[in-house]
């Protein structure tokens, strides 16, 4: 990666930031620690409670939710709010020792005993203004006890006995059985008690107490409390888990005792309603002869059908005589031509006497052809035709009676049958009603008889189906606060702060530290960038060798020249620079004249035209004079430093160049891209500081150094 890369850029005040950011780290890492180490540790103790299945054990536990309008849907909600309610907290704290509070009282903080505390306290407070105040309490050596109320009321006594303050009566007595199981605990001491008020204790355990739900469709209870003391912790989740089983028992069993007799007084309004419904449901099928009004009303329909088919066939067959009828009746006199229509009328008697008709007109068409219509013969077949005429119209006459007589026998049995459907709507209605009472008393009597039976069971299953799946422990580790995030967060917290400091610093003490940083900050030419070359003077000039090559090249040292160089302030290489280019110029065997200018009084010469006149300036900072010397130049080298120069100074000379109309200016960057870090540059301090006393006492000319004011040439 290049060193005038953007990405370098960016890092260099981190690398150069380093011992900031080191030291914000340890600052912040031991803050975190001192905090661990003082802070109260916060233990958390969790138990676990599987709630009953609806369906599960010989009680089914739906006979309450049945039995009950009201019930709630989300029965895991329901019970966590009954889990979290101040009946049962209070319920639980009547079993445990948390109304009073001991503390062993240290230099730095205080801790509270609980179980471990070498003494018993029982205290009654009088007062309702002392609850949750502070009792001083002092055990000395011989057994002594010293009181101290929180209204500075003083009371001293022996353990064991009785301690009487204005609104307070308690009694000290030593711990036997934890003094015998652990002879190291101390009974002397400096103590603190506190009496609690019952309604803000209850109140403080309800904010370090979660129950929830692990899943919506798991019934399972998690009960999590904290507490500055584990045992503490977890006696109380066990006493609550201990009281709610208890709870429910007893709220169970007073319900099911309660629904049972409830059911029981129902039973008997229920059977008396029961029993009417039953005999108003006979009583009427009785009146009006109801079998089954179903079956019934489908058997006189279908009748009723089958008539009015029968009715439309004879209606058919008498509108077909009907009309033979009258066909044969208007053409009695032309009984030889006409042809009836028999279709309706077809029996074997009507189509034998018809063939005999045709018969006997056969005949009587031979017999015309040897007699005359008066021959006896012929009148003796006309007389047949005519009996027989007269026959076949006879009995159709008959029979169009006949079907007459059975048409209106059938319309007649048809409306009586239509006769029974009158008010059958009514009959079925006031059945329906009256079934319909029947059957929901029955169904109620059934449900009751149901409930009465499960409730009987339950009243002899004294079991409940919640189940304790996980006791609460005696935590170990703390909860709160956890070492290792709290380290993590401090030190990323010091890391961060560090390198913001970082960053910040190195805003304020922006310097251009590379070609890159001089290149974004001001558009004046680079003329040239020079290393950190050590302390060794043969490096050093062989570099200048290389850049007075590179100089001219570019211009800047042909005869005649004035090439002035100039600096803001003594500490950015000038004089440094100003010599070893001197020294370089001489080696190349240029006709040099070089000058250092110390004040405005200094002489202030041009260039001749055979020579090259080389100035060291006054510092721009420090006298307005080098401003008339770079006027009067034809080449103006402004030397930088890469760790020094203010990244500012780019700017202000820019907006001199401008307002000054200084000639050829162009830049040198003293020390380029140079970044020893903090520890190189102690080491470099403290080297310097060990030869500085002998450089000292033998002083070495560094070079060709001239006097203010001094000439030389070559």
């Amino acid at each position: 990666m290049s060193d005038s890369s953007p990405t370098t850029h960016l890092l260099r005040p981190l690398w150069k930031g380093l011992p900031i950011i080191l030291v914000c780290l340890g600052l912040s890492l031991a803050a975190a620690w001192q905090y661990l180490r003082y802070a109260t540790p916060m233990y958390e103790s969790t138990a676990k409670i599987k709630l009953a299945d609806s369906n599960e054990g010989a009680m089914n536990t739906t006979l309450i939710k049945n039995s009950d309008a009201f019930s709630l849907v989300n029965r895991a909600s329901a019970e966590v709010e009954l889990m979290r309610s101040p009946l049962l907290l209070a319920r639980a704290l009547d079993s445990l020792n948390f109304d009073v509070s001991t503390y062993r009282v240290g230099k730095l903080r205080s801790s509270e005993m609980y179980a471990t505390s070498p003494f018993l306290a029982n205290m009654t407070l009088h007062n309702p203004q002392w609850a949750d105040q502070n009792f001083d309490l002092v055990i000395d050596e011989a057994g002594l006890v010293t009181v101290t109320a929180p209204s500075d009321e003083v009371v001293t006594g022996k353990l064991g006995d009785s301690l009487h303050l204005a609104g307070a009566d308690m009694r000290i007595s030593a711990n036997l059985a934890l003094l015998k199981k652990r002879p190291d605990v101390p009974l002397a001491g400096h103590y603190r008690l506190v009496r609690h008020d019952r309604g803000r204790l209850i109140e403080a355990i309800g904010r370090q107490l979660d129950v929830s739900s692990t899943d919506p469709d798991v019934p399972v209870l998690r009960i999590s409390y904290q507490n500055p003391v584990a045992q503490k912790a977890a006696e109380l989740v066990n006493a609550l888990t201990k009281v709610y089983l208890e709870d429910y028992m007893a709220t169970k069993y007073k319900v099911v005792n309660a629904t049972s007799a409830s059911i029981a007084e129902q039973l008997k309004t229920v059977r008396k309603t029961l029993a009417h419904s039953e005999d108003s449901v006979e009583d009427y099928r009785d009146r009006k002869r109801i079998v089954n009004i179903k079956q019934e009303t489908e058997t006189d329909l279908h009748k009723i059908a089958e008539l009015k088919i029968q009715r439309a066939n004879i209606q058919m067959s008498l509108a077909a005589v009907n009309d033979l009828y009258s066909y044969m009746t208007s053409g009695r006199d032309k009984a030889l031509t006409l042809a009836p229509n028999f279709q309706a009328f077809n029996d074997m008697l009507s189509t034998d006497i018809v063939k005999r008709i045709k018969d006997l007109q056969a005949e009587k068409h031979d017999l015309l052809l040897r007699f005359t219509p008066e021959d006896s013969h012929v009148k003796a077949v006309d007389m047949k035709l005519a009996d027989l005429n007269n026959y076949l119209l006879e009995s159709v006459r008959n029979t169009r009676n006949t079907l007459t007589i059975r048409y209106r026998d059938i319309d007649r049995s048809i409306s009586q049958s239509q006769g029974a459907f009158k008010g059958l709507p009514t009959r079925e209605k006031d059945l329906a009603i009256l079934e319909r009472d029947f059957q929901l008393n029955e169904k109620l009597y059934t449900f009751l008889r149901e409930k009465e039976t499960e409730a009987e069971i339950a009243k002899a299953t004294p079991i409940t189906y919640h189940r304790i799946i996980a006791a609460g422990l005696v935590p170990i580790e703390p909860k709160s606060p956890n070492r290792g995030l709290v380290l993590l967060i401090s030190g990323f917290l010091g890391l961060v702060l560090g390198t913001v400091l970082a960053y910040l610093i190195a805003g304020v003490r922006a310097t251009p530290g590379n070609a890159y940083g001089v290149q974004k900050e001001t558009d004046t030419t680079l003329a040239a960038s020079i290393p950190h070359l050590g302390d060794e003077p043969g490096g050093q000039l062989a570099f200048f060798k290389q850049l007075v090559t590179r100089l001219a090249l570019k211009g800047l040292l042909a005869p005649g020249t004035k090439l002035v160089i100039n600096a803001f302030t003594d500490r950015e290489g000038q004089a440094f620079f100003f010599e070893r280019l001197r020294d370089a110029l001489l080696m190349q065997g240029l006709k040099l004249r070089a000058l250092v200018l110390t004040d405005d009084l200094s002489p202030n010469p041009d260039a001749q035209p055979d020579e090259l006149l080389l100035i060291q300036n006054v510092p721009l900072a420090h006298d307005s004079y080098s401003l008339a010397v770079m006027t009067g130049a034809q080449a103006n080298l402004v030397v930088i430093d890469g760790r020094s120069t203010p990244t500012a100074r780019l700017a202000e000379l820019d907006l001199l160049i401008a307002e000054y109309q200084l000639p050829n200016v162009q830049l040198c960057l003293n020390r380029a891209g140079y970044d020893p870090g903090f520890g190189r540059l102690l080491a470099r301090r403290v080297r310097r500081w060990i030869r500085r006393a002998p450089r000292r006492a033998a002083p070495e000319a560094d070079g060709l150094t001239l006097p203010a004011g001094l000439d030389l040439q070559a």
